[in-house]
C-alpha cells in the first residue's frame, strides 16, 4: 500500500486516542525503515532503486531493503515491541515526551497497544496488497517464511477500493466529530 494510505489508516485506527502526527508516523515507519536507509546509501554508492511498475521485483532493489523489510513487516517484531513497551510503561510509567501524544488517559496495556496498532495495520494491509514478486509481506518472520501472493496495491481495483474505504471512514469520523462538537456546544449553553 502507498505511504500516504498507511499514514491515514494509522491516524484513523487510533482517532480520538492518540494524536494523528504520532499514529500516522507509526503507520509509515515500517516502510521508511526498509527504504530510507537504502535511499541514503544510494547517495554515496550510486545504486539507484528502480522505477516501480508492474514488472518491478524485489530483487531489483538494493538487498538491504529486503533484509530490513522482513523485520519491519513482521507481526512477530510488532508483538515483541508491544510487549516491551507494555512492560516499560507498567514498570516506569508514561514518559513525559510520550504523554504529549495521548488524547485520553489509559492503562499501560492500552497505551502500548495503541502505539503499535498503526504499525500492525501497515503489515495487515500489506499482506493482500503485495505480490510474491514484489515485497511479499513476511508476516511471521523469522518464525515462518509464509507469505501471501496478493495483488499489487497499484492495481486500480486495489488502489481505488482502498481510496474509497479511506474516504468513507474519514467522512464518518469527521461527521461524528462534528456531531460531538455540536452536542457539547448545546450542553454548554
Amino acid at each position: 500500500m502507498d505511504v500516504l494510505s498507511h499514514w491515514l489508516w494509522g491516524m484513523a485506527v487510533t482517532h480520538g486516542k492518540i494524536k494523528g502526527r504520532f499514529s500516522g508516523a507509526m503507520g509509515v515507519i515500517p516502510d521508511l525503515m526498509a527504504f530510507l536507509p537504502v535511499t541514503i546509501i544510494s547517495l554515496f554508492t550510486g545504486h539507484r532503486n528502480p522505477r516501480v511498475d508492474d514488472t518491478t521485483t524485489t530483487a531489483d532493489f538494493h538487498p538491504l531493503s529486503w533484509e530490513i523489510y522482513q523485520w519491519s513487516h513482521s507481526a512477530v517484531t510488532v508483538t515483541v515491541c508491544f510487549l516491551a513497551t507494555w512492560w516499560y510503561l507498567e514498570k516506569y510509567g508514561t514518559p513525559n515526551f510520550l504523554s504529549r501524544f495521548y488524547i485520553a488517559t489509559m492503562s499501560a496495556k492500552k497505551q502500548a497497544f495503541l502505539i503499535w496498532l498503526p504499525w500492525l495495520l501497515n503489515i495487515i494491509t500489506d499482506i493482500p496488497s503485495h505480490t510474491a514478486q514484489f515485497f511479499p509481506t513476511p508476516v511471521f518472520h523469522p518464525i515462518s517464511d509464509w507469505r501471501y501472493d496478493g495483488t499489487r496495491w497499484s492495481d486500480p481495483t486495489v488502489w481505488f477500493t482502498n481510496l474509497g474505504i479511506l474516504l468513507v471512514v474519514w467522512a464518518i469520523m469527521i461527521q461524528l466529530e462534528r456531531r460531538k462538537k455540536a452536542s457539547s456546544q448545546i450542553s454548554a449553553e
